[in-house]
């Protein structure tokens, strides 16, 4: 018997990409189903976030991740790293974010977006957290350009509209530029990754106030302990279902939707539905969308005051928002505040000067 012994190509040898050895062990401890250490995943972060990491380990390392749900641990451990590498903004001690995890592949429209514009126009500061759209149809980038805002405003131009509006977009790629080492990679897995839960933690203005939606039930006390884990005073963690019993990243006034509030006296289990705060049950194909100009239209019929399905949910995520921003005591209350806002046109008013101050601003630089 005999094998034949293809020739090497040295060149190609000297490109292929050197084997982070910080990984193995990790990867070895993933691939017999063990969960990672705190110290473990902030050692697998610190490789991946600098770059050091070989692509076809990094590939390996987040679809093993994926496999399973995350500890709290490994969600820490990541999100304390990740916190290292950010770009900062100054903001009020008080400041809210309503970013979401993602990752339901969502077909309704903005409702996080738009409910920090509505909360903003309450007086309650947002520094929205957000990216384009990774698995639904419209990301929060998406449809706020499509709103005509610049997305790609500076930090301090950010620190600027929380001031004036009470509200900034920090748009994740200015605010994480270490995630370039990762977003080939993302691209090529199509499905969620650890990263997903990465945005809710990773605040660039330091946000410890938050209302968060995740895309299953079983991620809301993980999200929620590692959120106490992490020093943040007040948040909601929600995860809601659609008409057809779907998960969705939102308080849902399609279904109940299960919740942990997160307070100084601990965290707390709740299922909430619509009817518990005065809303009608709808169905959630009243609110779908196809394209983030779609949502981008709707949304702007929501602020011009239009009834319906998108209203009322948006009324209700914007009434978490003002819990989690201490500007209410109950939920019901929240909904009149909202309703006031976009009735009164404030909540239009706001989405137009942020557009107005974004765009001025990059024309002057």
């Amino acid at each position: 018997m005999w094998c034949k012994v293809w020739p090497v190509d040295a060149q190609l040898c000297h490109h292929l990409p050197k084997v982070s050895e910080n990984m193995i062990d990790p990867l070895r401890k993933l691939y017999r189903g063990k969960p990672l250490t705190e110290g473990e995943v902030r050692t697998a972060f610190e490789q991946i976030m600098t770059g050091a990491t070989n692509p076809i380990q990094l590939g390996a390392f987040l679809a093993l991740m994926a496999s399973r749900l995350p500890t709290v641990d490994e969600l820490v451990g990541a999100a304390e790293v990740m916190r290292q590498f950010v770009v900062p903004v100054k903001a009020p001690p008080d400041v809210i974010d309503t970013c979401g995890a993602g990752g339901a592949g969502s077909r309704i429209f903005n409702v996080s977006t738009t409910a920090a514009i509505v909360a903003a126009a309450c007086g309650v500061t947002v520094a929205k957290h957000g990216n384009m759209a990774i698995t639904s149809r419209s990301g929060s980038a998406d449809v706020l350009r499509e709103l005509g805002v610049n997305i790609s405003a500076p930090p301090d131009l950010q620190e600027r509209c929380l001031h004036e509006l009470h509200i900034a977009f920090c748009y994740a790629p200015l605010h994480h530029p270490a995630m370039k080492h990762v977003a080939e990679a993302r691209k090529a897995l199509g499905f969620p990754t650890i990263f997903n839960l990465m945005g809710p933690l990773t605040n660039p203005a330091g946000a410890r106030r938050q209302l968060v939606g995740v895309p299953t039930p079983e991620l809301v006390p993980l999200v929620a302990e590692a959120l106490r884990r992490l020093g943040t005073q007040r948040a909601m963690v929600v995860c809601g279902r659609d008409s057809a019993a779907s998960p969705m990243c939102e308080l849902s006034i399609s279904g109940p939707t299960v919740m942990c509030l997160l307070e100084s006296d601990g965290i707390k289990n709740i299922t909430l539905n619509p009817a518990d705060v005065g809303l009608e049950l709808t169905p959630s194909r009243d609110m779908e969308i196809n394209s983030p100009a779609e949502s981008a239209a709707l949304i702007r019929r929501v602020l011009r005051g239009e009834k319906g399905a998108a209203r009322d949910m948006v009324l209700m995520n914007t009434a978490a928002a003002l819990w989690v921003g201490k500007a209410i005591k109950a939920l019901p209350q929240g909904i009149t505040r909202a309703a006031e806002a976009i009735d009164t046109g404030r909540a239009a008013d706001v989405l137009e000067q942020l557009g107005q101050i974004t765009h001025s601003m990059a024309t002057a630089g």
